[in-house]
């Protein structure tokens, strides 16, 4: 590998790199499996000698052999796997996977999308697309405030998931668009979840810290809340949208 490859990788590192360059790194035999069998576009594979047979057949094509030390180089890991992906940032609008919930039912899919706000845990971001991708969410839409799900942690916590659930950012010419949605927010105030009539629609999930920060703006939202019968001051993010996730899965019907 020459220095300016392995430099150019190394850059997507950094959120802003990953824009810019419109690529993301993918580490790991599970990463690699998961990415052969989805629709996101590799740009190229690099592996060690020892991990050639673990490269999807679909993908050998794309395939550079390269050395241990150049493998460290470009790897974002303390003890590098030996394979890595940089593969196409997909392009998703938040409005066009919105109007995708709005579309009949899909198979077992439910039409709603969760909105990560302010979720600055990579881990916890990674949880709750895993979540939406189990439970059939038609997506997960992140503020400009939230963590970048493409970045090595958010890939990884999400166990492949990231290449399967459709994910965009929300923009400020989105609003006028988002006014016209049932939103919900979770918050230690509010309805029942048990008890809320869910409608499609967005499911807000804040941090620990500071609950949903777009509260009190443009938007109105229905605030539910999960009841704490013990003394825990709050609800790990990721898990709390799971909780909520299992109950929509559990009571909705079209009709």
């Amino acid at each position: 590998m020459t220095r300016n490859e392995i430099l150019s990788i190394r850059s997507l590192q950094n959120r802003n790199e990953r824009r810019l360059a419109n690529r993301f790194v993918v580490e790991g035999i599970k990463g690699l499996v998961e990415l052969g069998e989805s629709n996101m576009e590799v740009a190229r594979i690099y592996c060690v000698d020892s991990m050639v047979e673990h490269v999807p057949s679909s993908l050998s094509m794309l395939t550079e052999v390269i050395d241990n030390k150049s493998m460290t180089r470009i790897s974002n890991l303390k003890t590098p796997p030996g394979l890595l992906a940089v593969v196409h940032l997909p392009t998703y609008r938040a409005q066009s996977i919105i109007e995708s919930a709005d579309l009949e039912p899909k198979g077992t899919s439910l039409p709603f999308l969760l909105v990560a706000d302010g979720i600055a845990d990579p881990g916890n971001l990674g949880t709750m697309i895993r979540t939406a991708d189990w439970f059939g969410m038609r997506g997960v839409l992140t503020t400009p405030g939230s963590t970048d799900p493409w970045s090595s942690k958010c890939v990884q916590a999400s166990m492949g998931s990231v290449f399967r659930v459709p994910i965009a950012e929300i923009q400020p010419e989105d609003e006028a668009f988002l006014r016209s949605q049932q939103h919900y927010a979770l918050d230690m105030k509010g309805e029942d979840y048990t008890k809320v009539t869910w409608k499609p629609g967005l499911i807000w999930i804040g941090s620990e810290s500071h609950g949903i920060a777009t509260e009190g703006g443009p938007l109105e939202f229905d605030v539910v809340h999960i009841p704490r019968r013990g003394h825990a001051e709050s609800l790990n993010a990721g898990i709390a949208g799971s909780i909520v996730c299992a109950e929509i899965a559990r009571v909705w019907s079209p009709t």
